[in-house]
């Protein structure tokens, strides 16, 4: 590797003509010029310098080098210069993760607005699931990951992990259009839904989980009636009348069907959404992007989330 001090030596050499004038320029004694342009030519294996009297001239070697010192030095300054905006938080590059109802709702959105008001930033999005971000920080994968807290993780961080508070997000009761209850504005977990037929995800899964808890804090275990992974299946199944669901506000925000309503439930189920960072990572402007997306997330209305044919509440 050629050494870029060398080059710079070899650059005031080019526009001073002497040993002397170049390390005035640079500040350094005339026997250390000479001393680095030798160890420059034994780096390069070739001559740098002819001596015509006091006067030193470049040889055509010389030139090609200076050539492209010229550019890395030009790159060098560019350097500094992005590394000070980064400094200053209006340059960078991260890469987030999150789970996939919080890149439609948080960081999709924030990613969006950050365009305008920080052009000089580069994000790249990656789903990545709960029980994986920890270990995508690690491994450098990821620079923030957007995701659940959970008992692996203390709420004010570790020396290893920091975690920046986002939102808490509450659970939400889906039910048919024409159900009994779906003209109330709020429900009760425990006096309004204990009896009905539930629709979940697997036992075991973070979403049963989170329910189940809130139900038997409720005082009941609810009666699992259908299984299933994905949100859509949820209102696919809640739309043909088979059970209600509590889903998480994100989980319903990005989705439409026709005679469904969402209503709010006291005491239900919630969990806590933070971003997720290595200790020593500021994970701003992207946080207070994430924040502002989470501030606009929609809540249940008095009415049906859609209607088709006309219907009214």
């Amino acid at each position: 590797m050629i050494d870029v001090r060398r080059l710079q030596l070899l650059q005031a050499l080019g526009r001073h003509q002497t040993v002397a004038g170049a390390a005035e320029a640079l500040g350094v004694t005339p026997s250390a010029v000479s001393q680095q342009l030798t160890a420059l030519a034994k780096e390069t294996g070739v001559a740098l310098v002819e001596r015509q009297g006091r006067r030193f001239i470049l040889t055509g070697a010389a030139r090609v080098l200076i050539g492209h010192a010229d550019v890395i030095f030009a790159e060098m300054e560019r350097a500094q210069a992005h590394l000070a905006e980064y400094a200053e938080g209006r340059v960078g590059a991260a890469r987030v993760g999150s789970f996939a109802t919080g890149i439609s709702d948080l960081v999709g959105p924030a990613v969006a607005a950050l365009r305008s008001t920080h052009p000089g930033w580069r994000f790249e999005i990656v789903q990545a699931e709960p029980d994986r971000t920890t270990e995508m920080l690690r491994s450098g994968e990821l620079d923030i990951a957007i995701t659940m807290s959970s008992d692996d993780l203390p709420p004010n961080g570790t020396e290893e992990f920091r975690i920046d508070p986002i939102m808490v997000e509450p659970f939400d009761a889906v039910l048919p259009y024409h159900h009994p209850l779906a003209a109330s504005t709020g429900l009760e977990l425990a006096a309004d839904l204990a009896d009905a037929e539930w629709i979940m995800s697997p036992p075991g899964s973070p979403w049963y989980d989170c329910v189940a808890a809130a139900c038997h804090q409720a005082g009941f275990r609810p009666r699992l009636a259908h299984t299933v992974h994905e949100f859509s299946a949820v209102f696919a199944l809640v739309q043909a009348g088979l059970g209600v669901a509590l889903m998480p506000r994100l989980g319903w925000t990005g989705l439409s069907a026709p005679h469904i309503v969402v209503r709010t439930v006291r005491h239900t189920a919630r969990r806590h959404i933070v971003a997720l960072t290595r200790a020593g990572y500021n994970a701003e402007p992207l946080l207070s992007a994430v924040r502002e997306a989470a501030s606009k997330v929609p809540v249940p209305s008095v009415g049906p989330l859609t209607v088709s044919g006309g219907d009214a509440a």
